[in-house]
């Protein structure tokens, strides 16, 4: 059976941005990023599949990844 890795971003308006999830470790996964546009590029090489955008003051997204 397949076991899933999923981490949220959410982005303020003013470019402040959290990261959570589970079966991931997020702060690992930001550590060396220099923006959210950098965590968010880096992501998909890093094998991290974009599954939702959900649009507005606070802009999340979430991926996931087969672990």
């Amino acid at each position: 059976m397949a076991s899933w890795a999923h981490l949220e971003i959410t982005v303020d308006d003013q470019g402040n941005v959290e990261v959570g999830g589970y079966n991931a470790d997020p702060e690992a996964l930001v550590e060396d990023t220099e923006s959210w546009e950098d965590l968010l590029s880096t992501l998909g090489v890093n094998g991290w599949e974009l599954v939702q955008v959900i649009p507005g003051v606070e802009t999340t997204y979430w991926f996931k990844r087969q672990s």
